[in-house]
C-alpha cells in the first residue's frame, strides 16, 4: 500500500498521528478523577450596572494564559477595601474565555478575616475540599489540609479557584499546595500575602469614564457640574459611586427630578463629608484612611435619612454579625423583633430597602440572606462602640436561647451549658455561637457549651473534627486549652463516617479514657441505649499526654530536626528523590508550617541553624544552600563538593560552616561571601562527620578510612591524625570546654580522646558499631547508640560504661541530652521516643504515637519540650518531668481462636485427620490441587472447611467427601464458622473491582452468599464470630473494628485505631473482644443495644 500510494498514506499517518496526539493531551488534562464530583456552580450573573474595567483584560490573559500558579488582584493603598476587586474577579470569572478554559469548573471561596488560626483556617480548606470534590475528609492542620486539597486536584481538569478576601499568608498558603492543573485568582487589600512569582494587577480608584458609568448607571441625565462634583467628592472609589447612584435613584423614585435629587446628595456630601471644614469642593483623598472613613460615614448618613424611623438603628445592629457570612434573614428578624420589635414581614421589608440603598446585599438563596460590605461592617461597628456591641451580642444570644429548651449537666460534675444549644439547625449560629457567647462576655457559658460532649458531637457531624477543636481554642482559659489539646490529639481518629453513629462510636471511643471526658461519654452511652465498645485495657495507641502536636505535610522520610536558638520555631528535612526534597520551617507555638525551603537536589539530608537564628544551611546532593531566615529566600550555594555532601557545622560565632562530603574532602566556607576559604584533604575515603571546637579555633572530622583528624581554623592544615578505630567513624562529638572529644564508628567501640595530647585516653567496647555519639553539656559523660538496641552511658574522664538503657525493641538511631544534662531522650526503629534519667537510667516516659522508625530527635534550648521525626511526619512534644508510665508499644500480634477440643487435630497441606489419642491419621482429604491456606472445624465436628485457591472447600468429616464449593470472582482470605453450623463468613476482596475488602455471609446447606457488608477501606484482615452468633467482629488494615449484626448491613459499632489490625478474637463469654495489630493488644468490652440503621 505504502508504495502503491506513498502520497495519501502519508497524509493519513500524519492525520491519524496528529488525533493520536490530541487525544493523548485531551488525556492527560482530563483525568478520570472527578466524574463524581458534585457539580460546579454555575456562573454568576453580573449586575447590570458593573461596567466593563480595563483592569478586566489582564486578569482574563493572566488566568487563561497560565497552566497553574497564582493571579492577584490586589490595591496599592494596604488594607483598603471598597475598590471593586471582587466585582472585578466576578466579572472575569464570568466572562466566556474565562467559562471555556476551564470547563465550568470555576470556584468561589471566600476568607475573610474571621477565618484565622489554625483550626479555622484548616475548617475552611476542609468545607472548600468538599464543595469541590465532595471528599469529606477533615485535618486539624491547615498545611495537612491543603496538601490533601492539592492531591484531589492533581486528579482532576483544569479548575479556577476564586480565593476572595485573603488577608494573611497562612489563610493562603494552604490553597497554593499542589493543583498542577489549578489556577488561583486572589482578591486581597494586603499585597504582601500573594505568593512569589504571581501576575499581580492593581485595582484602585476608577478612571473618569468609568466612574461616570456607574455614578449615572438608569438615571436620567445629571448636570455636568453635578456629575463633577460627585466624581470629586468620591474620588472615584467604587463602592461610594454605587451608594450615591442608589441615594439619587430612590429620590427620582418618588418624583424628585433627578437633577435636584443629585445636587441634594452632593450638598450633603460637601457638608458632611471629609473635606467639609477646609475645602467642601475639593477631591476625596484615597491615600489617606481618615478621609476614607469619613467619606463612608457621610454616605451612610446621607442613605439612612431615607430609611424609616428607627431603620439606621436596626441597620446598625447588623454589624454584630461575622464578616463575609451569608445572614439568614429570619435569624436578622428575630434579632430586630428582640430590638425594634418589628414583625418578620417588617424585617423582610427593611432588608430589601437597604439592597436598594446598596448597604447591603439581599439574596433570596437559602430563604432569603443578607451580607454586609467589611468596609460598612467597619463602620457600623465604630459607630456602635465596644460597650454598645457587646450589649447587642448578649441580646442576640438571649434571643436565640428563649427558643430552646434547658438543658441539665451529663454528671454532676460535668459541664453546665444550661441550654440545649445542640439543637440549633445547622449554618450559622452552630458556627459562629462561641464567638457570640464571648463577644457577649459570657466566656463561662461559652467554655460550658464548648466542653460539653453533646456540643462536640453535633459540631463533629456538622462541620467535622476541626469545628469543635475550632472552639475550644477560641476560649483562652487552661481547661479549654486542654481539651481542645486533647480533640486534636484524636482528630485523625474522626473521619468521616456513615452511618453517622458509627463516627459518634468512635468519638466515644477515643474520648472514653481521658479524664476530662471520661464520665460524660459513659453518661452518653448510657443514655444511648447503643452498642458499645469500651476499652477494658488501656489502648496501646492512645496519644502520650506529652504529645503536643504531629506536624505532617512531607513527603518522604525526615532526615533532620533542627531548633532555632531561641527555641520558637524547628527546621525539619526530607529526602524525597528525585523531585529534591524540602525543609520545612514550623512555628513551635502554633505547630504551623511557615515556610517551606525548595530546590534541593537529590534529598534534603542535613539542616543546620546559625547561632544567632537568622539563617540557616542545609545539605542535598552535592550543594549546601544558606537560607536568610526573614525571607526564606536562598542567599547562596556551595557548589564545590564533587559528591554527597553527609555533614553540615555551622561556627559558634556563624561567620563560617564547614561541610565534609563522599568525595573525601572537607570544605570551609565563609558566610558572607559563599566562597570556599579552604578544602581540607588527607581523608581517604568518604567524611562521615564534622564538629567545630567551641572556640571555633579547630575542627574534627571522621571518616570511612577510620581516623579521626584534627585541624586547624586559621591555616587549614591537619595537625593531628588520631587513629585506632578499625571502622569507619561515623560520629564525633567535641566537649563544651574542647579538652576533649569523643568518637565512635563500625568497630563498635566509642573512644574518648584528650585533646592537647591528641591520645586515646580511653576506648569502649560496644556490641555493635556506634552510630551516635552525643556529649554532655557539662562534659563529664556521654552517650552513644548503636544497632544493638541500647543506649550506653560513659564516663568521659575513665571512658567506662557507667549504665547500659534498655527498652528498645529496635535500633536507637538518634540521641539528644537535656541542656541541663538530667534526662537525654532516644528515638529508634521501634517507633518510639523515649525518655531517661541520667542519674538512674530509668525510662521515665515512652512516647508513642510515630507510626513508622523515628530518625530524629532534638530538645528545645530550655528543656521543656523536644522535637522527633519519623517517616512523613515531624512530631513537637511537651515533656514533663512528672508524668509517668509507658504505654507499651506492642508489636505485630495474631491472636487465633481456640476450636473445640474434640481430640482432632487438623494440618495444612493434605487435610489429615488425627486422632489425638493415638496420633494416628484417621482420614486423608485429597482432590485438589495448589494451595491451602487456612482450615476450621464446624461446632459438632461433622464437617470441616479449608481455604483452598481462594475458594472455600467444605468437606464431610464422615466421608471424607467435598460437600460444595463456596466461591466467587475474588480472593478468599479467611474465615469463620458459626457456633450453630448453620453459616459461616469469609473475608476477601473481588478480582478487577478495588482493593476494599469484603465480608460474605453463606448459608452453610446452600452454598449460597445470602449477604456481602462492605465499609472497609483495605484489606479484611480478621473475623471471628461472638459464641452465641449474634454478632461478628471484622478488623482491617483500615485499623478500624467493626461489629456486624448478621441481619444488618452496616456495623451496628465501629472504632478506630492508630495502624493496621491483623487479628481479633471473643472471649468465651461474648463480651469481651481481644483485638492485636501493629501497635499492640486491644481488649474491648462490647454492650449490644438496639440495632441501629441510621444517624
Amino acid at each position: 500500500m505504502l508504495r502503491r500510494h506513498p502520497w495519501p498514506s502519508l497524509l493519513v499517518l500524519t492525520f491519524l498521528g496528529v488525533m493520536a496526539g490530541v487525544a493523548l493531551f485531551w488525556a492527560q488534562d482530563h483525568p478520570a478523577a472527578g466524574a463524581d464530583d458534585p457539580p460546579p456552580p454555575p456562573p454568576a450573573q453580573v449586575p447590570g450596572w458593573v461596567i466593563d474595567r480595563a483592569e478586566s483584560d489582564p486578569v482574563v490573559a493572566a488566568v487563561c494564559g497560565t497552566r497553574r500558579g497564582a493571579v492577584g488582584i490586589t490595591t496599592a493603598l494596604e488594607g483598603a477595601g471598597g475598590f471593586g476587586k471582587t466585582t472585578l474577579a466576578g466579572v472575569v470569572c464570568a466572562a466566556p474565555r474565562v467559562r471555556r478554559r476551564f470547563r465550568g469548573r470555576v470556584y468561589l471561596i471566600t476568607l475573610g478575616r474571621e477565618v484565622r488560626g489554625r483550626a479555622a483556617i484548616a475548617a475552611k480548606v476542609a468545607e472548600v475540599t468538599e464543595f469541590i470534590t465532595g471528599d469529606t475528609r477533615t485535618f486539624t492542620d491547615p498545611q495537612a489540609a491543603g496538601a490533601h486539597l492539592g492531591r484531589l486536584l492533581d486528579q482532576r481538569r483544569r479548575t479556577l479557584l476564586l480565593l476572595d478576601d485573603v488577608w494573611t499568608p497562612e489563610q493562603l498558603a494552604p490553597f497554593l499546595i499542589g493543583g498542577s492543573r489549578c489556577v488561583r485568582l486572589v482578591t486581597t487589600r494586603v499585597p504582601a500575602v500573594l505568593p512569589p512569582g504571581a501576575a499581580r494587577i492593581r485595582v484602585d480608584e476608577m478612571s473618569p469614564a468609568q466612574a461616570r458609568q456607574v455614578l449615572t448607571w438608569d438615571l436620567p441625565g445629571l448636570p455636568e457640574e453635578v456629575v463633577q462634583g460627585l466624581l470629586r467628592t468620591t474620588g472615584r472609589w467604587a463602592l461610594l459611586l454605587r451608594q450615591v447612584n442608589r441615594l439619587i435613584a430612590r429620590e427620582v423614585a418618588t418624583g424628585v427630578a433627578a437633577a435636584d435629587a443629585g445636587q441634594d446628595v452632593l450638598q450633603w456630601l460637601r457638608q458632611h463629608g471629609p473635606t467639609a471644614a477646609d475645602d467642601p469642593g475639593a477631591a476625596l483623598d484615597l491615600d489617606d484612611p481618615q478621609q476614607r472613613a469619613k467619606a463612608v460615614r457621610a454616605t451612610v448618613e446621607a442613605a439612612t435619612t431615607l430609611l424609616p424611623a428607627g431603620g439606621e438603628q436596626r441597620f446598625a445592629e447588623l454589624s454584630v454579625f461575622a464578616e463575609d457570612e451569608a445572614i439568614p434573614v429570619s435569624l436578622v428578624a428575630q434579632l430586630w423583633q428582640a430590638t425594634g420589635a418589628l414583625t418578620a414581614a417588617e424585617a423582610r421589608q427593611l432588608c430589601r430597602t437597604l439592597d436598594d440603598l446598596s448597604l447591603l446585599t439581599l439574596s433570596p438563596a437559602a430563604g432569603g440572606t443578607v451580607s454586609l460590605h467589611d468596609v460598612i461592617g467597619d463602620y457600623l461597628r465604630g459607630e456602635l462602640g465596644p460597650t454598645r456591641l457587646a450589649a447587642l451580642h448578649a441580646t442576640l444570644v438571649d434571643t436565640i436561647e428563649a427558643g430552646l429548651p434547658p438543658a441539665d449537666p451529663l454528671t454532676p460534675a460535668a459541664p453546665r451549658p444550661g441550654t440545649a444549644w445542640w439543637r440549633l439547625p445547622d449554618g450559622y449560629l452552630s458556627d459562629h455561637l462561641i464567638a457570640h457567647l464571648l463577644a457577649a462576655g459570657r466566656s463561662a457559658q461559652a467554655e460550658a457549651l464548648a466542653s460539653d460532649l453533646r456540643w462536640v458531637e453535633t459540631r463533629l457531624h456538622q462541620r467535622g473534627p476541626t469545628a469543635p477543636w475550632s472552639d475550644l481554642d477560641r476560649i483562652p482559659t487552661p481547661t479549654a486549652a486542654s481539651r481542645a489539646r486533647d480533640l486534636a490529639r484524636i482528630g485523625h481518629f474522626l473521619a468521616p463516617t456513615q452511618p453517622g453513629h458509627l463516627l459518634t462510636a468512635v468519638l466515644y471511643n477515643r474520648l472514653e479514657p481521658m479524664a476530662d471526658w471520661h464520665d460524660q461519654v459513659t453518661a452518653l452511652q448510657d443514655q444511648s441505649g447503643q452498642a458499645t465498645l469500651t476499652n477494658r485495657w488501656p489502648s496501646p495507641d492512645l496519644a502520650d499526654p506529652a504529645l503536643r502536636r504531629t506536624l505532617t505535610g512531607h513527603t518522604a522520610s525526615v532526615r533532620g530536626v533542627a531548633i532555632s536558638p531561641d527555641g520558637t520555631w524547628l527546621a525539619t528535612c526530607d529526602d524525597i528523590i528525585p523531585e529534591g526534597g524540602e525543609v520545612r520551617i514550623w512555628d513551635r507555638a502554633t505547630g504551623t508550617r511557615t515556610a517551606s525551603l525548595r530546590g534541593h537536589t537529590g534529598g534534603a539530608r542535613r539542616v543546620a541553624i546559625a547561632p544567632d537564628g537568622t539563617w540557616l544551611a542545609t545539605a542535598s546532593g552535592t550543594r549546601v544552600q544558606i537560607w536568610d531566615r526573614a525571607t526564606d529566600t536562598c542567599t547562596n550555594t556551595l557548589t564545590r563538593h564533587s559528591d554527597l555532601v553527609m555533614a553540615v557545622a555551622i561556627a559558634p560565632d556563624g561567620t563560617w560552616l564547614a561541610t565534609g562530603g563522599d568525595d573525601g574532602t572537607v570544605r570551609i566556607w565563609d558566610r558572607a561571601t559563599g566562597t570556599c576559604t579552604n578544602t581540607l584533604t588527607g581523608h581517604a575515603g568518604r567524611v562521615q562527620a564534622v564538629a567545630i571546637a567551641p572556640d571555633g579555633t579547630w575542627l574534627a572530622t571522621g571518616g570511612d578510612d577510620g581516623t579521626v583528624r584534627i585541624w586547624d581554623r586559621a591555616t587549614g592544615t591537619c595537625t593531628n591524625t588520631l587513629t585506632g578505630h578499625a571502622g569507619r567513624v561515623q560520629a564525633v562529638a567535641i566537649a563544651p570546654d574542647g579538652t576533649w572529644l569523643a568518637t565512635g564508628g563500625d568497630d563498635r567501640a566509642v573512644r574518648i580522646w584528650d585533646r592537647p595530647a591528641n591520645n586515646a585516653t580511653a576506648a569502649a567496647g560496644r556490641a555493635h558499631r556506634v552510630d551516635v555519639v552525643a556529649v554532655a553539656p557539662d562534659g563529664t559523660w556521654l552517650a552513644t547508640t548503636g544497632s544493638d538496641e541500647t543506649v550506653r552511658i560513659w564516663d568521659g574522664d575513665t571512658g567506662t560504661c557507667t549504665n547500659t538503657l534498655t527498652g528498645h525493641t529496635g535500633r536507637v538511631q538518634a540521641v539528644a541530652i537535656a541542656p541541663d544534662g538530667t534526662w537525654l531522650a532516644t528515638a529508634g526503629t521501634d517507633k518510639t521516643v523515649r525518655i531517661w534519667l541520667r542519674a538512674t537510667g530509668i525510662c521515665t516516659h515512652t512516647l508513642t504515637g510515630h507510626t513508622s522508625e523515628v530518625q530524629a530527635v532534638a530538645i528545645a534550648p530550655d528543656g521543656t519540650w523536644l522535637a522527633t521525626g519519623s517517616g512523613e511526619t515531624v512530631r513537637p512534644v511537651i515533656y514533663s518531668r512528672t508524668n509517668s508510665g509507658d504505654i507499651p508499644p506492642g508489636g505485630e500480634l495474631r491472636i487465633t481462636d481456640r476450636a473445640a477440643d474434640r481430640g482432632e487435630i487438623v494440618t495444612p497441606g493434605e487435610v489429615r485427620i488425627w486422632d489425638r489419642a493415638t496420633g494416628s491419621c484417621t482420614n486423608t482429604l485429597t482432590g485438589y490441587t495448589g494451595s491451602m491456606q487456612a482450615v476450621a472445624i464446624a461446632p459438632d465436628g461433622t464437617w470441616l472447611a479449608a481455604i483452598i485457591n481462594s475458594a472455600v472447600w467444605i468437606w464431610d468429616r464422615a466421608t471424607g467427601t467435598r460437600t460444595s464449593t463456596l466461591g466467587y470472582n475474588g480472593c478468599v482470605d479467611a474465615m469463620a464458622i458459626a457456633p450453630d453450623g448453620t453459616w459461616l463468613a469469609t473475608i476477601g476482596h473481588d478480582y478487577g473491582v478495588d482493593s476494599e475488602g469484603r465480608v460474605r455471609i453463606w448459608d452453610r446447606d446452600t452454598g449460597t452468599c445470602t449477604r456481602t457488608l462492605t465499609g472497609h477501606t483495605g484489606e479484611v484482615q480478621a473475623v471471628a464470630i461472638a459464641p452465641d452468633g449474634t454478632s461478628m467482629a471484622t478488623t482491617g488494615s483500615d485499623g478500624t473494628v467493626r461489629i456486624w449484626d448478621r441481619a444488618l448491613e452496616h456495623p451496628v459499632i465501629q472504632v478506630r485505631t492508630d495502624d493496621s489490625l491483623a487479628a481479633c478474637a471473643w472471649s468465651p463469654e461474648g463480651r469481651g473482644l481481644i483485638v492485636g495489630g501493629a501497635r499492640g493488644l486491644y481488649f474491648y468490652d462490647f454492650r449490644p443495644g438496639a440495632p441501629t440503621r441510621g444517624n
